[in-house]
């Protein structure tokens, strides 16, 4: 199965069971900056990557903002249900649906006066995405990136090898400075951003991934756990099953190369 399948897969299976992509504890926090974003700046056209959960999607559209709406999603399955979903709401007609690869984004050069990723560049093949949402975007306009980070103190990555051993999507956490000096090198000027941290249990996290892929390995999982447990504690303060992760929104503007 090649990867985009497996994308879909787990876009389809997120939006049924939200958890990781726009859970609803994170919605007024994410809108907030979101919100900032096109207030500040006024961006003729937005573009979404991912449909996500589907509610930011129809908060845009219900707060009138003036924007064009475009939203890119890897799922034909997830477009086609969010509007069978809201067919009562007129303003789903406005918006512009594209099913397409986020590492072949389907959208013209320069076309996008902003594009806004949430909890889903950690599945996605970093570069060639952000590569993509590059070309996509005008000169001087704007990124805005929603997504867990590593802990400032996790440098050799902890976290990101524990959601390795359960999920085989998982790609990368990036430290937020490394996150920074990555899209610097992909001609993103860092703007503003802000951490903020929320509380996660364990088994919650296992018993999400296992119901996509039926197995997982938890014995691997647990073993990790019980071999990390000093840095777990330190760093994301595991205290029995709940763990705490940074959560990074960080604004970025495409400059030229």
């Amino acid at each position: 199965m090649d990867r985009l399948k497996k994308l879909q897969e787990w876009s389809i299976y997120e939006y049924g069971n939200v958890f990781f992509i726009e859970p609803e504890f994170r919605h007024e926090m994410v809108m907030e900056r979101i919100n900032d974003v096109i207030d500040t700046y006024k961006p003729k056209v937005v573009v979404k990557a991912g449909l996500g959960a589907g509610k930011i999607v129809l908060d845009l559209i219900n707060g009138k903002k003036g924007i064009t709406l475009v939203v890119v999603e890897q799922s034909l399955r997830i477009i086609e249900e969010f509007i069978k979903q809201n067919s009562d709401n007129p303003g789903i007609k406005d918006i512009g649906f594209i099913n397409g690869d986020f590492s072949s984004f389907p959208v013209d050069y320069y076309a996008a006066d902003l594009i806004i990723s949430i909890d889903n560049l950690d599945f996605q093949e970093t570069a060639p995405v952000v590569d993509e949402f590059k070309r996509a975007l005008q000169f001087d306009a704007h990124f805005l990136f929603a997504g867990i980070v590593l802990d400032d103190e996790d440098i050799d990555g902890t976290y990101d090898d524990f959601m390795r051993i359960l999920s085989p999507l998982h790609n990368d956490y990036y430290l937020k400075d490394d996150l920074k000096t990555f899209m610097n090198l992909k001609d993103f000027t860092f703007v503003k951003g802000k951490i903020e941290h929320f509380d996660y249990n364990i088994d919650e996290i296992k018993n999400h991934i296992k119901g996509l892929y039926g197995e997982i390995d938890s014995d691997g999982a647990e073993k990790f756990i019980t071999e990390n447990s000093a840095a777990l504690t330190e760093i994301y303060k595991l205290n029995g099953r709940s763990i705490t992760l940074p959560y990074f929104t960080g604004v970025f503007t495409r400059r030229k190369a």
